[in-house]
């Protein structure tokens, strides 16, 4: 797959790839349909709704060869118009995040505990925890953010990615920050995740939240970087396939969770529950009639927030 700034721009036309068929990547459930054909950009990206846990999820589904292009080559500028560092406005946002973050798990762990962070950007999290007296790492499979955070924190940060990453030690707590909805198996990599952990080690996952009418951007809310679209329902479905249980719910989908098998009776009860939040939400139309809705509130300046 190759980009040129004409397809970049251009709506109602397709990215280049071709892709492949896909079980939904969440649950594993084979069948699934089609929902709507255009992404954020006016893009033609096939989106199709799982029949069994109502994952959204990209389909056909690029290749990993086609990831793999598509993110060494194009991805930083493409997401934050970054070439050869991260912007300042990045960092300042990407520092308060992860004081945040580090204030929900710093009274969940002992000083000097060891932490992962999989998928760590430009190094935020990992030098907060740090500054908490954790035994923080990290790794970024991105050259451009990845290298940026290994001269700030040297042999802390590996720049790879998740398949290639070796652990020499176990680890009490692996982190991962809206990484997991731009993977084509979400599920193998929480397993990775869990299998760093020692036991008793905890797996704080956090991505973008697609079950919320707070606003509901419909198809706004889809792009290629973007492989699927959890709701906090079949959110942990997929990290019940993976062998971890919630422990602590921050957001609706940003879970720490523990090394531990969930009740099958309640993983299917997730799985309908997510199903039917997504047919509310972008069903019978709605992710093309709330997107222009969500469109015109921006254009009337309606907009507003009911989160407290």
């Amino acid at each position: 797959m190759g980009y040129n700034i004409v397809q970049f721009f251009l709506p109602f036309t397709s990215y280049p790839y071709k892709g492949e068929a896909v079980p939904c990547p969440g649950c594993g459930e084979t069948d699934s349909k089609p929902l709507v054909s255009l992404d954020r950009r006016l893009k033609r990206l096939p989106t199709s709704m799982c029949s069994h846990c109502g994952l959204l999820y990209t389909n056909p589904m690029p290749t990993d060869q086609e990831l793999s292009t598509y993110y060494q080559d194009y991805y930083r500028f493409d997401y934050q118009a970054a070439t050869t560092a991260p912007k300042e406005r990045h960092l300042r946002k990407r520092r308060a995040e992860a004081a945040k973050r580090t204030a929900q798990v710093e009274g969940l762990l002992s000083p000097g505990m060891r932490t992962l962070d999989f998928g760590c950007g430009s190094g935020e999290f990992v030098g907060a925890m740090l500054e908490k007296g954790f035994d923080a790492h990290g790794f970024e499979p991105g050259d451009t953010y990845g290298n940026f955070a290994r001269s700030l924190y040297g042999d802390r940060i590996s720049v790879t990615g998740w398949q290639d990453f070796v652990a020499t030690e176990p680890f009490d707590l692996v982190t991962c920050f809206h990484v997991v909805e731009h993977l084509r198996d979400p599920v193998a990599a929480m397993r990775q995740m869990a299998e760093w952990t020692r036991p008793g080690g905890l797996v704080y996952v956090e991505g973008p939240d697609l079950g919320t009418d707070d606003p509901n951007k419909g198809f706004g809310a889809l792009h290629f970087a973007h492989l699927t679209g959890f709701n906090r329902h079949n959110f942990v479905v997929a990290a019940a396939r993976a062998g971890l249980k919630p422990e602590q719910t921050v957001d609706p989908t940003g879970v720490i969770f523990r090394r531990e098998e969930m009740d099958p009776q309640t993983v299917e009860e997730e799985a309908r529950k997510g199903l039917e939040l997504s047919e509310a939400l972008y069903g019978e139309g709605r992710i093309v009639s709330s997107y222009l809705r969500y469109q015109m509130s921006k254009i009337t300046g309606s907009r507003r927030s009911r989160r407290k």
